[in-house]
């Protein structure tokens, strides 16, 4: 029996070029934590106040990269913000925190330039899942708050359409009768809404790993 492998190429110039060249190796997959702080709950209008991204392992302990950064809105009016997301902003700092910086540094067109550098560094690296809470709502308002200064599928181009929805999770509990948000109030800060994010995936994965490694009765 003839075992040989034939090679298939095309010659070109004189020059043999495979038709079935090796392939480079596949990118390793990761989380992306994706997390933003809004003057209101509208997915089209609803302005940034503060966008965090943290790259992780696929059980999301451990961290890689993150970008973390307040954002100044083009124009804003205390019109545009909910009375109760006025309150919870001026309560946590992030509104005086957002209002001292400087517009050009941490406008949307900077923000727009930054995140993009950082989404293509780490797509470059890792095949991103997005993750987080009701993680489709924040793509959503990211693709239409930094529209005009970046491509607008930009997100969505560069992350896999396979996401980690905590809602998912949180929902199932709510069938099973348990209350998944108790102790969920936080500082709604980017920071610490995904780390939250990550606390209740680790204890979700716990359950589900103790009940693969029950033994069959």
């Amino acid at each position: 029996m003839n075992t040989t492998t034939e090679t298939r190429s095309l010659t070109v110039g004189g020059v043999a070029i495979p038709l079935d060249p090796p392939r480079p190796p596949k990118k390793p997959h990761r989380l992306l934590w994706i997390d933003t702080e809004t003057t209101g709950i509208g997915r089209t209008n609803a302005k940034l106040l503060e966008i965090g991204m943290i790259v992780t392992s696929m059980d999301g302990a451990t961290e890689h990269d993150r970008f973390v950064c307040p954002v100044r809105p083009d124009k804003i009016s205390l019109y545009d913000l909910d009375p109760k997301v006025l309150r919870m902003h001026l309560d946590n700092g992030l509104l005086e925190e957002v209002m001292d910086i400087d517009p050009d540094a941490a406008g949307y067109r900077k923000t727009a330039l930054n995140l993009s550098e950082f989404l293509n560094d780490q797509a470059a690296q890792y095949e991103l899942h997005p993750a987080g809470t009701n993680v489709d709502y924040d793509i959503d308002l990211l693709t239409n708050q930094l529209a005009g200064y970046i491509h607008p599928d930009y997100l969505r181009e560069l992350t896999n359409h396979r996401k980690l929805d905590l809602s998912t999770f949180r929902l199932a509990d709510t069938a099973l009768g348990v209350n998944p948000y108790k102790g969920h109030a936080g500082t709604h800060r980017v920071t610490d809404c995904i780390t939250r994010d990550r606390n209740d995936y680790a204890t979700y994965l716990d359950l589900l790993r103790t009940a693969r490694e029950e033994p069959e009765s």
